[in-house]
């Protein structure tokens, strides 16, 4: 029942695992004799280092600094198979071949440990050029705790998948399955640490010549523990005082009873709770004792309910008490760069340009997303002109069609000059939907695949309407003839374009002030860059008729699932750290998911787009996507003990903290 709950199975064996191979056949009858024929190959697995774009997310994230106490630290791979791929028995079951050591800096630095710096010429059956052999680097137990290297009967339990089938994650472009590493030791407060991903290494003489392997080429494929581990990836973090606390005026706005202890009140540094008391005004040093109070009783609930304990009905039992909790502590709470500290941080903000104005014509020009821009004119010289991308403001409107139509215009612009717009307000040029059309014009003519469909279908079109006018006189022939329909390659470009995919960004966000780090966005797509763009792309090649423009692409059934010129579009861009360290967070607007698509810029930036308005937005992980970890007990056993397997020490270990909802309410801006 557990693994259903939560999504957790307990491993993925490859169907073919790394190693070599050997396929050998002969052919004999009474006719002839072949000789036998042999054929090598191998399946490379990762036995030197683990490239980076097979982890998907690492905790606590790489070179981060905030309150981690109690957590133990864990590697997520996009490829569910990823820690099976070498054939590592234990007691005959296959095991992961790799698990995570972590260690304190001054562990590293008190000599018990020796890293060693080498190449892969050291490794053997290593499938590497010799001439230009990869960085290999081997981590030694010399002295001290042997603990601090899992034994084999751990390793076989910190491995696991998750299984992600929720909606709120389909359109992430996420993987269903990946891997979980678990460390089995736990995150003290105030330390430096350094996280390895490693597999037990031996040392085998190979040509007089000392190599490292896997440790699993005993009898049966038999994993044994070693003191020598091959380093195959790396991180490092700081883990903080978990009793540190900040006056946030930013932060504290979103409790619900901050008017009533506003006044007066400023930010301050990082500071103890009593020292935080001492900088509070009465009333919110009255609010801090009475939460003080609640989690003390709390504690002590939960210490007098025998065994076995249940975190899910006690949850449950304080939910129904929540009037007594007014959780000020959790809004002051200083958490440094973990997932609560990020997105405490996260600005709502609209989609413009910051600057300050006095000009009523160019403070409108900037509400609605555009900026100034150089512009080189032809004849030579400079101007500044207007320029916006396909964001801009809730309330904007320019029904692009409705003035091509007012100017007469039968076909496609088949230059950008046909969109220039003069602002009468300010006299200077806006290039948007120029702009717009040039892209288009661009992209297409730089993939030579989709321009050749693109000029073949245009030709097909014509020949079409060549033949229906002919039909039309009495004394030709009549021919049969059908429109050709819009080839598949050409729609899914358009399709990815429309979507913002592999989208040039500067021409999404033309300044730094619409992508401010840790942001929240939000904006309404102007349907008119869009069709600007579209004319763009379909200006290349023969002449194309704005009413085969308007049957055969904006009323095309695939085209129009993703952009329809006579509806509206909403949307956020988020730019945030969250989104590369918790690549599953869920995002919701008015408490939906169900997004009109979602598109990742980049590791840190993200679209979301729907096709109505919205208020709220909701943030928070779902439970089988948080960390490992158990509230922070110096008296506690800093390491994992054994269990059963390992999806119950990963559904025993799965901590509630990151789910965590915040609210940001769009109508308050």
């Amino acid at each position: 029942m557990a693994e259903e709950k939560t999504g957790i199975a307990p491993s993925h064996i490859p169907t073919v695992g790394s190693g070599k191979y050997q396929i050998k056949t002969d052919l004999q009858n009474n006719l002839t004799t072949v000789q036998q024929q042999e054929i090598v190959f191998y399946v490379e697995g990762y036995n030197a280092a683990i490239p980076q774009n097979e982890i998907l997310a690492m905790y606590p994230p790489n070179e981060h600094t905030g309150d981690f106490a109690g957590a133990f630290p864990h590697v997520q791979f996009r490829r569910s198979t990823l820690p099976w791929e070498f054939d590592c028995q234990y007691k005959g079951n296959r095991i992961p071949y790799i698990f995570l050591v972590l260690l304190k800096e001054e562990e590293l630095a008190s000599g018990d440990f020796e890293i060693l710096e080498s190449d892969t010429n050291h490794l053997n059956d290593s499938l590497e050029d010799i001439a230009e052999p990869k960085p290999l680097k081997i981590l030694n137990l010399l002295k001290g705790n042997r603990e601090f290297f899992p034994s084999v009967d751990f390793v076989s339990q910190l491995a696991h998948v998750r299984v992600q089938e929720h909606e709120e994650l389909k359109k992430l472009n996420l993987p269903e399955e990946t891997s979980i590493v678990i460390s089995h030791r736990r995150v003290e407060p105030d330390t430096k640490y350094k996280v390895f991903v490693c597999y037990y290494s031996a040392e085998v003489n190979n040509q007089e010549k000392e190599k490292y392997q896997l440790n699993n080429f005993g009898g049966a494929n038999e994993y044994e523990k070693t003191k020598s581990c091959v380093v195959l990836a790396e991180w490092s973090f700081e883990s903080i005082s978990a009793d540190l606390y900040q006056i946030n005026i930013n932060k504290l706005k979103e409790h619900p009873d901050f008017n009533t202890f506003q006044k007066g009140l400023a930010d301050s540094e990082v500071l103890t709770l009593e020292e935080l008391k001492k900088a509070a005004n009465p009333e919110l040093t009255r609010l801090i004792c009475e939460n003080e109070a609640y989690l003390k009783a709390r504690k002590q609930e939960w210490e007098k309910l025998p065994e076995p304990k249940s975190v899910r009905d006690f949850e449950e039992t304080q939910n129904r008490k929540k009037e007594q909790n007014n959780y000020i502590l959790e809004y002051l709470r200083y958490n440094g760069k973990n997932l609560k500290g990020y997105l405490y941080e996260l600005q709502l903000q609209p989609f413009k340009m910051t600057m300050n104005v006095e000009h009523e014509a160019v403070r409108k020009l900037i509400d609605l997303a555009k900026i100034p821009l150089e512009h080189q004119l032809k004849a030579g010289g400079k101007i500044v002109s207007w320029y916006q991308g396909p964001f801009t403001n809730w309330n904007y409107s320019f029904d692009l069609y409705g003035w091509i139509q007012e100017r007469g215009w039968t076909d496609v612009p088949d230059h950008q000059d046909y969109l220039n717009l003069l602002n009468e307000d300010t006299k200077m040029y806006d290039m948007t939907y120029s702009a717009a059309w040039q892209l288009g014009r661009l992209m297409i003519m730089n993939d030579n695949k989709v321009l050749q469909e693109l000029k073949k279908w245009k030709n097909d079109l014509e020949i079409h309407h060549l033949l229906k006018e002919q039909n039309q006189y009495s004394y030709l022939p009549a021919l049969v003839t059908q429109p050709p329909a819009v080839p598949d390659l050409l729609l899914n470009y358009i399709t990815g374009l429309m979507q913002f995919r592999n989208f040039p960004v500067y021409y999404l966000l033309p300044h730094p002030d619409l992508s401010t780090e840790e942001s929240i966005k939000y904006f309404k797509i102007d349907n008119s860059w869009i069709t600007a763009f579209l004319f763009g792309i379909f200006s290349a090649g023969p002449q194309l008729r704005l009413t085969d423009f308007e049957d055969y692409i904006m009323q095309n059934n695939v085209l129009k699932n993703v952009f329809d010129y006579h509806a509206s579009y909403y949307g956020i861009l988020m730019h945030s750290q969250t989104i590369k360290n918790w690549p599953h967070l869920v995002i919701e607007l008015n408490e939906s998911s169900n997004f009109h698509y979602i598109t990742t810029i980049n590791d840190t930036l993200r679209l979301y787009i729907t096709d109505r308005k919205f208020s709220d937005i909701d943030l928070h992980l779902k439970h089988e996507n948080a960390h490992f970890g158990k509230e922070y007990n110096a008296e506690e056993n800093q390491f994992i003990g054994l269990k059963d397997d390992g999806v119950q020490l990963a559904n025993e270990y799965l901590y509630r903290q990151p789910k965590l909802r915040m609210q940001l309410n769009v109508s308050s801006v």
